[in-house]
């Protein structure tokens, strides 16, 4: 499993906290084990959170330059 940094995008985490829930489903895990991937999890589960937040802030910032662009009545083109 990748280690948790910066660079990874969304869709890598998301998949790095998929394979740690599968490893913690291992009953032969013992509970020191499962400490450490639940670890491992909450903090995968707060960089995908914010991954997230910051595109639904993205989506929203192009929805108001829309908004606005529709409003002033300005060619939609770029240049």
């Amino acid at each position: 499993m990748s280690e948790l940094n910066e660079k990874m995008d969304f869709e890598e985490a998301y998949a790095a906290l998929r394979e740690v829930v599968t490893q913690m489903e291992d009953p032969n895990n013992k509970i020191e084990e499962n400490i450490a991937l639940y670890e491992k999890a909450c903090r995968l589960v707060l960089f995908c959170r914010r991954k997230l937040d910051e595109a639904k802030k993205e989506i929203t910032d192009i929805n108001e330059r829309i908004a606005q662009l529709k409003d002033s009545g300005d060619d939609i083109f770029e240049d």
